[in-house]
């Protein structure tokens, strides 16, 4: 009896490792990509809540994703660059990303609040935005998808609905 419970506990401790490997192994090509540090960019069109003319911008992001459970937590920032209405508009702020990765495919959301400006006239304020997207993954290093997020400069006129496709690189 002892003999069988020695040999039950030792192999229960030589079984841990391979747990382990065969769970990290297990995750998807969409949670190995969304782990660690991320950066991404893509241009966006702008539709003014207002109904005034369409606008467009370019977005840079970066971010650092940690697995919790099903699901990719990750802090980070995000600078954007506008043209709406013949203003410059300029947003910077940190952001806060949940990712589901689903296989290959990643639905997520993302907020942030930071600072915003604007020229000809010169405003500023704080900026904020919420949104989602989805993200098809190619690999830990190469995804495309699309975003959509409404951002806004408290005290301005600037509150638009962004659309665009985005591209995320990372090793």
């Amino acid at each position: 009896m002892r003999r069988l419970l020695s040999l039950a506990a030792a192999a229960a401790f030589l079984t841990v490792p391979a747990v382990a490997s065969a769970q990290e192994q297990g995750d998807s090509t969409a949670m190995r990509a969304n782990r660690g540090l991320r950066f991404g960019f893509g241009p966006q069109i702008l539709l003014p809540s207002d109904g005034g003319p369409l606008g467009g911008g370019l977005v840079l992001e970066g971010r650092y994703g940690f697995k919790a459970g099903p699901t990719v937590l990750a802090p980070g920032g995000r600078l954007g660059g506008y043209l709406l209405s013949e203003r410059f508009i300029g947003t910077a702020m940190p952001t806060f990303r949940i990712t589901l990765p689903l296989g290959p495919l990643a639905p997520y959301v993302v907020g942030g609040v930071g600072g915003g400006w604007l020229s000809n006239r010169a405003e500023s304020g704080v900026a904020w935005l919420g949104g989602g997207g989805l993200m098809i993954h190619f690999g830990r290093i190469l995804a495309i998808g699309a975003e959509a997020t409404y951002e806004a400069v408290t005290g301005t006129e600037f509150k638009v609905l962004g659309i665009g496709p985005a591209i995320h690189i990372g090793g």
